[in-house]
């Protein structure tokens, strides 16, 4: 119960600062603020799919394609802070 409550916080968090970097981008129309939404959209969605693994609605291992959306948001996360 406690794992599932986590899992939710941190699905609202990361959609709250996908939120926020939608906010940013449309003001200031900067690359990386579009980075940071992706990431952000990506790690909601890595979240989700772990959230339904752990309930056992989906029997199949995820661990692969949970893997590469990590990677990828750790991909964009790396491009929003480097400078140019």
């Amino acid at each position: 119960m406690m794992e599932i409550l986590l899992v939710a916080v941190t699905i609202a968090l990361s959609l709250v600062l996908a939120g926020i970097s939608s906010v940013a981008y449309r003001k200031s129309h900067l690359r990386p603020a579009l980075y940071l939404l992706i990431a952000f959209l990506i790690f909601a969605l890595k979240k989700v799919i772990e959230a339904l693994k752990l309930a056992s609605w989906i029997e199949k291992d995820v661990g692969l394609v949970t893997g590469v959306l990590e990677a990828a948001v750790l991909v964009l996360l790396l491009l929003s802070l480097w400078r140019r």
